[in-house]
């Protein structure tokens, strides 16, 4: 063989090996962060590396610029991580304005990787998702040890929020878990390679699980855009589907589950929040034979009741201290005046609050005031109802001058409002990437806000963040990068980019969702995953080699 022939033979050999190679090593990245995500901060940064390594290691940058540079898509995604850069050249903080590029890298590097980058095979790609679901899975199964005791924690846990001891917070696991249920349902109706009857039942009791998961946690976010995205699945049946009872039927649910929903919401308002018409009794007394006392000033509602009517002190006082070793005039274990967590926790069981009432407490609800639960439907960790309570009165309070502070519904509203104020403040060009803390902490002074100091935080509104740092036409770039890629997605029915959009897109507007490592992460992998290495990819590729 000529020696010319030879070299050309060995160079395609090496080439080849060095393609196959970094095509292993970027597949064994990608099941790391899939699996990192929901479970380990330390394996999702430590994947990192073996993905941008195979990039480096396959070589071939002029054909992967090429490919990146014809994904519109990725290069609209890598610009908004440019524009934080820039940012930089008008920010005073750098060191924050560093923290803030670095903690952004994912959406750099990650659609640079894989829209350069040979699409994945079929298997590779599905074997992503299901890594990622089993990971999702036993994460809820962890979490849910720690709810029931198996697993141990140092401190007492007050909050359902606390049973995530994975590193990853609640909100960012329950839009994991939102995609791993989406991801099911798309894997049990896959046609390719389509799945054994006993992989499909596993598979729906595991969707059922994470669904029933939600509810536990008590996850609003998660449960909402579970819901927006059925809505948005029956609008395309009702649109698309050929089948007229099909059509007939979708149209129906969209009607029922929006009115159904209208009506028990309305009605647990009504329930909760309305105090019962009631005579008052102003010369009523005691068993003991002792004076009632009535705030008629003070509007604060548990439960429908009012919290200052019917109130005993030195009865309160004296019977409680007989039953408890915190005295009456202390704190409870949150650090709250323990006499006003028994008077709302007496207030929501629809008791008057005098030393019959205590007598009858019950020795659990005795240990729950001493813990600072102060409505009787608080006293479990894992309830929708009490979420549900939970915010019907942060919102009233709100509503008659309380303090929103470590209430997680009336502080955004704080939190939006100061942002808002930052925004006309510095509509073009916002404060810069790392001078965020610093225009939060003076618009909270303007705003003279009820707010505590270490509540005092970001917008978490990824729209009004960007807009903070930022400024309006960067948020309104990218919006259009959001936007650019439905047309056709829409039209290739793209169910697992479309869902994963949904998730992505109505998260933010209720979390800063880019700016923590997992959220820019959890964006940045899925929107390149499904855009640039799935089905649509890899199917486009097989046609052009045919």
């Amino acid at each position: 063989m000529p020696e010319k022939n030879k070299k050309n033979l060995s160079e395609s050999m090496i080439s080849f090996l060095r393609q196959r190679n970094s095509n292993y090593l970027l597949f064994f990245g990608l099941c790391l962060l899939v699996t990192g995500l929901p479970l380990s901060l330390f394996l999702t940064s430590l994947s990192q590396f073996f993905i941008v390594g195979s990039f480096f290691l396959e070589g071939n940058f002029k054909e992967k610029t090429r490919r990146f540079i014809n994904s519109k898509a990725a290069v609209l995604m890598v610009g908004f991580w440019l524009l934080h850069v820039i940012g930089l050249l008008w920010t005073q903080d750098f060191h924050e304005g560093i923290k803030d590029v670095r903690i952004k890298l994912p959406i750099l590097f990650l659609p640079i990787v894989l829209s350069g980058s040979g699409a994945l095979q079929p298997k590779q790609f599905k074997t992503l998702l299901w890594l990622f679901i089993l990971a999702v899975f036993s994460g809820s199964l962890v979490s849910m040890a720690v709810l029931k005791g198996f697993i141990h924690t140092r401190v007492p846990m007050y909050d359902i929020r606390e049973i995530f001891i994975l590193g990853v917070s609640h909100i960012r696991f329950a839009l994991f878990t939102c995609l791993a249920v989406i991801v099911s349902v798309w894997l049990l109706n896959s046609r390719t390679n389509p799945l054994a009857p006993w992989i499909k039942f596993i598979l729906v009791l595991m969707i059922l699980w994470l669904v029933l998961f939600l509810f536990i946690i008590e996850s609003v976010t998660g449960i909402s855009v579970l819901l927006f995205i059925l809505i948005a699945f029956l609008l395309s049946i009702a649109f698309r589907h050929h089948s007229v009872f099909v059509r007939t039927l979708s149209i129906a649910l969209l009607v029922a589950i929006p009115t159904t929903l209208f009506i028990f919401l309305k009605g647990f308002v009504q329930k909760y929040s309305v105090t019962p018409i009631e005579v008052l009794q102003f010369d009523k007394k005691t068993k003991l034979g002792n004076s009632y006392f009535f705030d008629t000033t003070n509007t604060q509602i548990e439960n429908g009741y009012r919290v200052y009517f019917y109130i005993c002190d030195s009865e309160l006082r004296t019977e409680w201290n007989k039953r408890s070793k915190i005295p009456f005039d202390s704190l409870d274990e949150r650090k709250q005046p323990l006499k006003s967590t028994l008077i709302r926790f007496l207030t929501s069981k629809g008791e008057y609050k005098d030393a019959e009432s205590v007598s009858r407490l019950k020795e659990e609800e005795i240990q729950s005031i001493e813990h600072g639960i102060a409505n009787v439907y608080y006293q479990h960790l894992s309830s929708i109802k009490s979420r549900m309570l939970q915010i019907l009165w942060e919102y009233k309070e709100y509503q008659r001058g309380g303090d929103p502070s470590g209430h997680s519904v009336t502080q955004r509203i704080e939190f939006w409002k100061a942002a808002l104020q930052i925004i006309l403040e510095h509509p073009l060009t916002g404060v810069g990437t790392g001078d965020m803390p610093a225009a939060y902490r003076e618009a909270y002074r303007k705003m003279n806000t009820k707010l505590m100091e270490k509540y005092r935080l970001r917008a978490h509104n990824q729209y009004l963040a960007i807009g903070v740092g930022l400024g309006i036409p960067v948020l309104l770039y990218f919006l259009f990068t959001l936007i650019y890629p439905l047309a056709e997605r829409i039209r290739k029915r793209d169910i697992l980019f479309l869902s994963f959009w949904l998730i992505f897109f109505i998260s933010m507007f209720t979390e800063d969702t880019l700016e923590t490592q997992a959220g820019a992460t959890f964006a940045a992998l899925f929107w390149s995953l499904f855009l640039f290495s799935g089905e649509n990819r890899f199917s486009q590729t097989a046609n052009k080699i045919r």
